[in-house]
């Protein structure tokens, strides 16, 4: 990649970091707080829980869907005009969610969230956010998918607390409110970033990217691994609540289980940017897929609630990390010009594999009455995961030293 093709950091960077940090919680925490109203559903209309997750899958096909669509529009018009559509769309959709009372109405809703809201603010708030950094885009996107873990941790539990208070339906209004009247004076803050005009006049190669191997490769071999290393960890994501109950805890501390995950979550996303900018993404994507993969399996193995918390605390670190290291690798292989793009192709499998490991967890629970199966199957994707990275890692290497005698 020539010096022109760079990023020029600047300080309103920084700005831009907050402004796509708080997307990300929000947006974030819009996608699990289904985890808190499965026990409401099934209690007022009988559904079976494998019946309520597959909202979530729904959902992470729509956000694989808009994906595509935004995160190449942002390559082309920028996130600024993408995320205040989003916004409207995530409020008016939580909003709609206090008059459903059928299973294909609650389908239809989470496609909404994840397909016009959700999608709008994920791809191009951290494709944005890459752009406007170079030497630390590790850290920045790093702060941006934290405020992820954030949101996934906060969100839930407020929305817990407001449907003991007021009712699940008034919860469901309140938070679309709440959403709107936040993200739309945040958004009015984005700017284009200067990589853009700089690297529109660049001699460079057009198709340059920080690993020297084609994108064409290297995009479907992550898009790959994507699958799996999220199919390991939408079990707990979807499923860490009502796991908690089943085993005799209150609703309000089970969905602290949740909390503490995603608290860890915080500072496991912060760990592993930082990593990523000294050893490189792909080896620390490597890393927090390991300490994922590693622990999952161990929430069904105990009652205890302290060893709850701790699982959950050693999961949290190493599955925020997964996603955090995955997008900066979805950087680094793909050529500026089409960050978005790229970046959008990971996610989109991404939230196949999410919402593949939400429902099997479900379905696998109304099949054997537990989550040993459920919880079993996320860490054999875990393993696969680690495999595929496993050999990509090898392939670069194997490339790098053919170059160097060429």
């Amino acid at each position: 990649m020539s010096g022109g093709d760079r990023p020029v950091e600047r300080p309103y960077g920084w700005i831009i970091v907050t402004v796509a940090t708080t997307c990300l919680a929000l947006g974030f925490g819009a996608n699990i707080v289904l985890s808190v109203f499965i026990k409401p559903f099934e209690a007022e209309f009988g559904w079976a829980r494998a019946d309520i997750s597959l909202a979530y899958s729904v959902l992470t096909v729509g956000a694989a869907i808009g994906g595509i669509v935004w995160g190449t529009l942002s390559d082309r018009i920028g996130a600024k005009q993408i995320g205040v559509f989003g916004a409207i769309a995530l409020s008016a959709s939580l909003i709609a969610l206090q008059w459903q009372n059928e299973l294909w109405l609650l389908y239809l809703i989470h496609f909404l969230i994840g397909a016009l809201g959700f999608a709008c603010l994920f791809t191009p708030m951290v494709a944005v956010t890459g752009l406007w950094f170079s030497e630390r885009k590790g850290l920045a996107i790093g702060i941006v998918t934290a405020g992820g873990a954030i949101g996934q941790g906060v969100v839930p539990f407020i929305v817990r607390l407001m449907i003991t208070a007021v009712g699940w339906r008034n919860a469901a209004l309140y938070l679309g409110i709440a959403y709107l009247v936040i993200l739309l004076p945040l958004l009015m803050l984005l700017k284009p970033p200067p990589v853009i005009a700089q690297a529109s006049g660049s001699a460079g190669d057009p198709a340059g990217n920080l690993w020297n191997v084609p994108h064409r490769i290297t995009i479907p071999w992550l898009a790959f691994a994507g699958i799996f290393c999220c199919i390991c960890m939408a079990a707990p994501l979807v499923h860490l609540v009502p796991l908690g109950t089943d085993v005799g805890l209150a609703p309000q501390t089970a969905a602290g289980l949740l909390l503490a995950m995603m608290a860890t979550g915080v500072l496991g996303r912060l760990f592993f940017g930082w990593l990523a900018d000294r050893i490189g993404g792909l080896n620390a994507y490597f890393c927090a897929s390991l300490a994922q993969t590693s622990m999952v399996f161990w929430f069904t193995q105990t009652n205890d609630l302290i060893f709850l918390y701790g699982i959950s605390v050693l999961f949290g670190f190493g599955f925020a990390g997964v996603m955090t290291c995955l997008l900066i690798c979805a950087r680094e292989a793909a050529p500026l010009r089409m960050t978005g793009l790229g970046m959008a192709l990971v996610s989109t499998t991404a939230w196949f594999g999410m919402g593949i490991g939400g429902y099997q967890a479900g379905y696998f629970y109304d099949m054997y009455g537990n989550y040993a199966v459920s919880f079993g199957n996320a860490a054999v994707a875990g393993v696969v995961n680690l495999l595929i990275i496993g050999l990509l890692i090898r392939y670069r290497q194997h490339r790098s030293k053919r170059l160097q005698f060429a």
